[in-house]
């Protein structure tokens, strides 16, 4: 395994490079706090990438989903195991995390569902407890203020992340950043390309500097201003 060092998105706010995905890592006063978990077998990556940091998986506390896709969740069984965190998701997808519901198929696309429907247990891990079922609007449960956004459209349950005093946004899926020009999520696998550009208009309503993203460098250079185009432009 080749380590990619862990980018920093601002001060006490970075990426961790888990195969293919980022899983941002927010440094608090009790600990730390992990957006999303990775694919199953990111769980090496997750503590290198620590250990690079000069942290460690037992100074995790507290595991955000963004939303239940196996390149964010897939990794969750093994990672809350390893770290004994509490794990938080919207409380639309909490069933599905915990094992009540089966995972969905991430393609819309009937074609690639069926396609892809046999391999899909090989991406997902044991069922989760989720001990906190976030709404939208809530503060996580840690001394930092960060406040939950629900942005549905990628998926029914997929939520933002808004560091306050960091003033960084942690968007997961709900945007890309391709060649320097921000996106909306990849229609491939998106349930609702229509309301995930709606919940957009969420993201403008709050004050940040940066948005950190799960394939994506982080945008530090007018990111706002970036939103607003890209709202603008899908809004015709």
């Amino acid at each position: 395994m080749k380590l990619v060092r862990p980018t920093q998105v601002v001060p006490g706010v970075y990426q961790l490079h888990v195969f293919g995905v980022r899983v941002t890592a927010l440094f608090g006063k009790e600990g730390i706090v992990l957006v999303d978990a990775g694919w199953r077998c990111g769980l090496r990556w997750i503590a290198a990438g620590l250990r690079a940091l000069d942290a460690s998986l037992d100074d995790v506390r507290l595991i955000v989903l963004t939303h239940h896709h196996p390149d964010h969740a897939g990794g969750l069984a093994k990672l809350a195991e390893a770290t004994s965190s509490k794990v938080a998701v919207h409380r639309r997808e909490a069933s599905i995390i915990n094992g009540e519901e089966p995972y969905p198929n991430p393609y819309p696309n009937r074609l690639l569902a069926g396609v892809t429907r046999p391999f899909l247990p090989l991406f997902y891990g044991d069922p989760v407890r989720v001990d906190y079922s976030l709404e939208d609007g809530a503060a996580l449960p840690v001394p930092e203020e960060v406040r939950v956004i629900h942005t549905p459209g990628h998926t029914p349950g997929a939520i933002c992340l808004y560091a306050v005093s960091k003033k960084v946004i942690i968007v997961g899926d709900a945007l890309q950043y391709r060649s320097g020009r921000l996106e909306l999520p990849a229609s491939s696998v998106t349930q609702d390309p229509g309301q995930a550009r709606e919940s957009l208009k969420k993201l403008i309503s709050v004050d940040f500097d940066v948005i950190s993203f799960s394939h994506f460098p982080p945008l530090r250079r007018d990111a706002r201003e970036a939103l607003a185009r890209l709202i603008q432009r899908t809004s015709r």
